[in-house]
């Protein structure tokens, strides 16, 4: 997503590391053995957990202790979970590989950061089904099983029901408007404002209210939650009202950790994740109606498209994206398109 100086991320991601490693000790109490240790009769199984997002960003702050709660519950005190933090405590494009080999256990991600590394992962963005369609018609166990060749077990979704948005401090009229404005941008969506002939711009998170404030930028694609908290909609004052692609975020997990627990206590993990998304949908989707309210009381002024120029920009989103994913995995691209039911 953004371009690093490669020492500096191989230092950062060391020291990180031996931090977190340096956290589960040497003692001989449960809590502090790796989680490859197996649910000893002395104690819990204790399980480390990053976020991709700091703690108190509105997508984990209610999620991950949601999660954590349902899990050690469920499992009657079988896991501890362990939340080690956020990328303060874990570069995010080094977490992906952390959980896959064992650094931490369990990640709660997006393939925004790892769809590099496993392409096929950017189709979720293209799913237009619920977690709980997902797990009906077969898509849920496609994934999970190209997780699972790259060491990881796939739980399930932590984020759904917040599409992507283009935020913009210029009103417009039309799509065409669009073209030459310079937006802030990422892996999911670069080449969508490509074929808008727009210009994506790589700008650190930190640095996107000072970008639009001093017109850098134009604009920013985000979905609803989090830019009002941010102050970033003190200097982009409208919101084109047209969503698209579906959330990437999951819950990852490193096959050793899972294989650590017993048969009966995998299952009831997989089984209260499963509950858990139910829970999340909801809440997500209350969480940005009152989030649209908020912003037109904020004075964010929402652009409805009209009818033609939503379906072609719909159209041009699907094209796009699903082009970037048959380049990357031209083995898989039939059978992703026929779980997802896209038929152009």
């Amino acid at each position: 997503m953004f371009k690093f100086n490669r020492t500096r991320i191989f230092i950062l991601s060391f020291i990180s590391c031996m931090l977190i490693l340096a956290g589960c000790g040497n003692g001989s109490s449960p809590a502090s053995q790796p989680a490859s240790s197996g649910e000893a009769s002395a104690g819990a199984v204790e399980l480390k957990l990053v976020s991709f997002l700091a703690l108190d960003h509105p997508f984990p702050k209610d999620m991950v202790p949601l999660w954590k709660e349902k899990v050690e519950k469920a499992l009657n005190g079988a896991v501890k979970i362990r939340v080690v933090g956020g990328p303060e405590s874990l570069p995010v494009g080094d977490q992906f590989d952390a959980v896959r080999n064992g650094v931490v256990d369990i990640g709660f991600n997006v393939s925004s950061y790892y769809g590099h590394l496993m392409p096929e992962a950017h189709s979720l963005n293209m799913s237009p089904f619920t977690p709980a369609e997902e797990r009906e018609n077969g898509y849920f166990d496609y994934m999970a099983d190209r997780f699972e060749k790259n060491n990881l077990v796939y739980l399930g979704r932590w984020l759904s029901e917040s599409p992507y948005y283009f935020w913009t401090n210029k009103k417009i009229s039309s799509l065409s408007e669009l073209q030459g404005t310079k937006f802030r941008s990422n892996s999911t969506y670069h080449e969508v404002m490509l074929a808008l002939n727009m210009v994506p711009m790589e700008v650190n998170p930190g640095d996107v209210y000072t970008s639009l404030e001093r017109k850098m930028v134009d604009g920013f694609g985000f979905p609803l939650l989090g830019p009002r908290l941010n102050g970033w909609t003190e200097v982009t004052k409208y919101l084109i009202d047209e969503p698209f692609f579906n959330q990437n975020a999951t819950i990852i997990m490193n096959v050793k950790a899972f294989q650590s627990l017993s048969p009966e206590n995998q299952q009831k993990l997989r089984d209260v994740t499963k509950e858990f998304e139910q829970e999340m949908v909801a809440y997500f989707k209350k969480e940005n109606e009152a989030e649209k309210k908020a912003l037109q009381e904020k004075g964010v002024e929402l652009i409805k498209l009209s009818p033609d120029e939503s379906r072609s920009f719909q159209d041009i989103v699907k094209k796009e994206k699903w082009a970037v994913i048959e380049k990357a995995v031209p083995d898989q691209i039939a059978d992703l398109k026929k779980l997802l039911q896209y038929n152009p």
